[in-house]
């Protein structure tokens, strides 16, 4: 049951918002437990933004992480500000808190930072790291990731 009421609320924050308003972002990387680096996980995860202005976005991540051999789908409420400077190349903050479904379900959270590097108007390359923390487990896993954000 809760996870359904997780994915209703996600889903009833964006009914009313123009489709003309959002921004995707989409990357690849590794996440690693703190305390063994060594030993590579793969991670992907996608945003789907509502731009509140052109420095800061609210919206819903999805994704899929191995960790330790277990397969996991991250679904999170997301937040992104560009800090105000440079001109190309843009520092960011980040911020993920939801569930991670799969064989070992739990709540997470991750903070992470990075660059925003402009590729013309409506697109930038974007590289982050930060530090991911599952509840039950009580492991935080750092992440490095690569990818693209596209302003519609």
């Amino acid at each position: 049951m809760k996870k359904i009421l997780i994915t209703l609320l996600f889903a009833l924050a964006f009914v009313a918002t123009p489709a003309s308003a959002f921004t995707l972002d989409a990357q690849g990387g590794f996440c690693n437990r703190v305390s063994h680096m060594g030993y590579f996980n793969m991670s992907f995860y996608g945003h789907l933004w509502y731009p509140i202005d052109q420095m800061v976005f609210a919206g819903v991540g999805i994704g899929y992480q191995e960790l330790d051999n277990v397969g996991l789908m991250p679904l999170s409420g997301s937040l992104w500000v560009r800090l105000p400077i440079g001109r190309t190349v843009l520092p960011i903050a980040t911020g993920d808190f939801g569930y991670l479904f799969g064989k070992d379900d739990q709540m997470f959270w991750r903070a992470g930072g990075g660059l925003d590097i402009k590729n013309g108007d409506n697109s930038s390359i974007i590289f982050s790291t930060g530090y991911q923390f599952l509840n039950h487990s009580g492991e935080g896993y750092w992440y490095l990731q690569a990818g693209i954000l596209i302003e519609m």
